[in-house]
């Protein structure tokens, strides 16, 4: 059976040195796929804060507008750096409709995982947004790799539940699994539930796509009491735990999920997997509502 088709491709770059990894990554998927990308910057327009005199609130208009400025243009190097043919925007007003915009006329969108550590400019939400708004895949590429970009795509996994935003997931990535070395379907069950049986019919459906894998059922683990009482504690996070954890015994460089949330409050109800695997991730993810 043909491939599926990727036509379109959008990535978000910053002003961040990473953006050159992400962008060399997307580059890449672009031309094995056959897909026309274009460059995104779409940050944030800085705060230029209150004011007692209308001079002072100017001169802080004009210096953070020197800085977007200075921003979007280490943005646009990085993306001429790249070479190849990329078309460039820049969005400030409102970055992450602009954004949302331009993930709806779009196959994937491939972005930085975000950094807590170094702010780069994304405005609050724009992940959240984007997952349950854009109505495309998006590829996140983690700030810190456990392997190297280079071989992302050889060895997949996808984590599987019975549910659209998985099932979504697993149509999207098609293009990627079709070209896999090694595709690993891998679900979490209770200790009362050991067989892989609701592994087969989406075994089947790769299988009329033309494409093998191999089955997994792992064991979630219990928080503990401690975990539980903590302030930080994720429901969930110990799913997204055991997915990079096996992604790492396995030899993964790609993993494939469902990504949750509801469509009102955008960064206030991710589900507890997806939160964490945002925050956690060792190697590209691509997620799919």
């Amino acid at each position: 059976m043909s491939a599926s088709k990727l036509r379109s491709m959008v990535v978000h770059v910053n002003d961040q040195p990473h953006s050159a990894q992400v962008i060399a990554l997307a580059q890449r998927f672009a031309a094995n796929l056959g897909a026309e990308l274009s460059a995104v910057h779409a940050v944030a327009p800085s705060n230029t804060g209150a004011f007692i005199s209308p001079e002072g609130a100017s001169l802080a208009l004009d210096l953070h507008e020197g800085s977007d400025h200075r921003r979007a243009q280490r943005a646009r190097a990085l993306v001429q750096a790249a070479g190849g043919d990329i078309g460039f925007s820049s969005e400030m007003a409102d970055s992450v409709e602009a954004m949302v915009q331009r993930a709806r006329n779009c196959d994937l969108v491939v972005m930085s995982q975000q950094d807590p550590q170094v702010p780069d400019g994304s405005a609050d939400g724009l992940i959240g947004r984007l997952l349950v708004s854009a109505a495309c895949p998006i590829l996140f590429v983690p700030y810190v790799n456990d392997t190297p970009l280079e071989r992302c795509g050889e060895r997949v996994l996808v984590a599987w539940c019975d549910k659209r935003e998985s099932a979504r997931a697993l149509r999207d990535a098609l293009p990627f699994l079709q070209r896999a070395r090694h595709v690993e379907l891998v679900r979490f069950a209770e200790k009362a539930e050991l067989g892989p049986e609701p592994l087969l019919r989406p075994q089947a459906y790769l299988r009329l796509h033309g494409i093998e894998c191999t089955l997994k059922v792992l064991h979630q683990r219990d928080p503990s009491m401690g975990e539980r009482l903590m302030s930080s504690f994720i429901p969930d996070a110990s799913v997204a735990e055991a997915v990079l954890s096996h992604a790492a015994d396995s030899d993964s460089d790609l993993i494939v999920m469902g990504g949750y949330g509801q469509t009102r409050l955008w960064e206030l109800v991710l589900g507890g997997v997806t939160r964490s695997m945002l925050q956690s991730m060792t190697v590209p993810v691509l997620m799919s509502h």
